[in-house]
């Protein structure tokens, strides 16, 4: 390997892409991994900066389908005793179950929109519960507050699925709504302009601040 090696008497650099020749860029990352993906994909995913990264990247894997879900670990060939959902026992766990046609997200989903004033839930994939934010009737920070809230719910069912599968906990759905409305609300209050927000008011509906 090393004889088809030449040596310079030159200073040492780093070289980047498909022929070693340019400099490291986000740019040119972006397009190398775009070479062999000529299929445009449309993503509804907003990122909402007053939710924490770990929320925004936990519903950015799930919009690419990368969550670890039963179904998913067995087509990487990853062995699974057991497909079913562990939160139903109704259907094997891909995506599209845990987080929308689960009876356990259902009621989370129902919960968290009779707490927003929504219509409510119908949704036939992940899809629809990034654009629930459309059923807000108002301003930019009422759709911002509720993509948000979105988030937040996603992130909470996956938290609960995983606590039920690896901690044996029975999770009730009013508990992971509860959930969702107090991390909703000690994230909006310390990472966003709304910092005057009472729980009172906002237990009872969040966008009273936009009223």
């Amino acid at each position: 390997m090393l004889l088809a090696c030449s040596l310079r008497d030159c200073v040492d650099s780093w070289s980047w892409g498909m022929e070693g020749k340019e400099a490291y860029s986000v740019a040119s990352c972006k397009q190398a991994l775009a070479v062999n993906n000529s299929a445009p994909r449309n993503s509804n995913l907003k990122w909402e900066k007053w939710v924490p990264l770990k929320v925004n990247l936990n519903a950015w894997r799930a919009d690419l389908d990368r969550l670890p879900t039963c179904e998913a670990l067995a087509r990487r060939r990853v062995f699974i005793q057991d497909t079913l959902c562990q939160m139903c026992r109704s259907a094997n766990e891909d995506l599209k179950h845990i987080l929308v046609d689960c009876i356990f997200a259902f009621g989370v989903w129902s919960g968290i929109c009779k707490w927003c004033r929504l219509d409510p839930f119908v949704a036939y994939d992940f899809n629809d519960l990034l654009l629930l934010y459309k059923n807000v009737h108002g301003g930019k920070w009422k759709k911002k507050i509720v993509r948000g809230i979105v988030l937040i719910g996603i992130w909470a069912i996956w938290n609960a699925r995983n606590e039920k599968i690896f901690q044996g906990k029975d999770m009730i759905v009013m508990k992971t709504v509860a959930e969702v409305k107090s991390k909703a609300f000690l994230w909006l209050k310390y990472r966003s302009k709304f910092d005057c927000i009472v729980w009172k008011d906002w237990a009872k509906y969040p966008l009273y601040l936009c009223l």
